[in-house]
């Protein structure tokens, strides 16, 4: 480190930056143990089997649905699977007399390519049903995709749902997570396995867990990024939706850290600091820095091993910057 009137400068090297990142978070449902089901089809629901609190089995029979649109669907399926069985029906025999001599080819061939539109046709419409489920007319019955509790139900007896609406939610109650809502400031100091705390306000005091994935994608409006914590008690008294707050360990790997005192903001957007590149001579650096703590810094990008900064005395080379970190 050396000094000159009013400014520091300091060769910087990596160094261990353990800190704690704090964070706003919620209780939520595993994205594997949180299940929907809805109408495929227009209808109006004729019976409920199930309330909110009931456990079931996957296939559990939840609902039926009364649907002009599935009667007309399995028509269909009725008159495509008749077509295709004499699509097949012509084209044997087209085959038939091919073989002996009588037949045309001109005629074999229209009547291959009449059986693969009737077998696609039929295909099309199988995979229609077998979406819509089972049931007979214009019956369809909404059974349950996996074992679980019912943990809400949208709709009631008699009433006309639209195509596509969920009518209920399954779930297992007890395998939750927290999520955390980190800055994308600080998302590169935290790692798969990290410790965390969880506080709630229904829990007498902090929980412990550790970080189980770091969700790729951003909110964009918030600059924020998911966090998903696990639980080390999964007994704990949790619902889905609660507030939460968590602390969790961002012991990462060596980086290099400076004072706040060497990192200036410009335009309310710029990060920088002032490296020295000859004696006496200093440029601006574009950096980026995890969340300031204790007066240092994480510099995650921008100055590497070895780099001479200037630490101190930063705004005295640059009255366009607004502020020191």
């Amino acid at each position: 480190m050396e000094s000159r009137p009013y400014i520091t400068v300091a060769t910087v090297t990596p160094q261990a930056f353990t800190a704690k990142v704090q964070a706003p978070a919620r209780v939520e449902f595993r994205s594997k143990a949180l299940s929907t089901v809805g109408a495929i089809v227009a209808g109006r629901l004729g019976k409920i089997n199930v309330q909110v609190g009931d456990r079931v089995k996957a296939g559990t029979a939840l609902a039926a649905l009364d649907s002009s649109e599935a009667a007309q669907m399995r028509a269909d399926l009725a008159r495509a699977k008749a077509e295709l069985q004499r699509a097949e029906d012509r084209a044997r025999r087209q085959a038939i007399m091919q073989k002996s001599g009588v037949g045309l080819e001109v005629e074999r061939t229209e009547a291959e390519i009449q059986l693969r539109q009737a077998r696609a046709d039929y295909e099309r419409s199988a995979q229609a049903m077998r979406l819509l489920g089972n049931g007979a007319g214009q019956s369809i019955v909404l059974r349950a995709p996996v074992d679980g509790a019912v943990l809400r139900v949208n709709a009631s007896i008699g009433a006309a749902v639209e195509a596509g609406a969920v009518l209920f939610e399954l779930g297992e109650p007890g395998v939750l997570w927290v999520v955390a809502d980190v800055f994308d400031s600080d998302l590169p100091l935290i790692e798969k396995g990290a410790k965390a705390m969880v506080q709630t306000s229904t829990l007498s005091g902090p929980v412990s867990g550790r970080v189980a994935a770091v969700s790729a994608a951003m909110q964009t409006d918030l600059r924020r990024g998911e966090v998903y914590i696990e639980l080390d008690d999964a007994n704990l008294i949790l619902k889905p939706g609660m507030f939460a707050r968590a602390s969790i360990e961002a012991a990462g790997p060596h980086r290099i850290v400076l004072p706040t005192t060497a990192v200036l903001i410009k335009d309310q957007k710029q990060t920088v600091v002032y490296v020295e590149t000859a004696e006496g001579v200093f440029e601006p650096r574009n950096v980026t820095v995890g969340q300031a703590r204790d007066g240092l810094v994480p510099v995650l990008e921008g100055i590497g091993e070895g780099e001479r900064v200037v630490t101190s005395g930063t705004l005295l080379l640059d009255s366009a910057a607004a502020m020191l970190l």
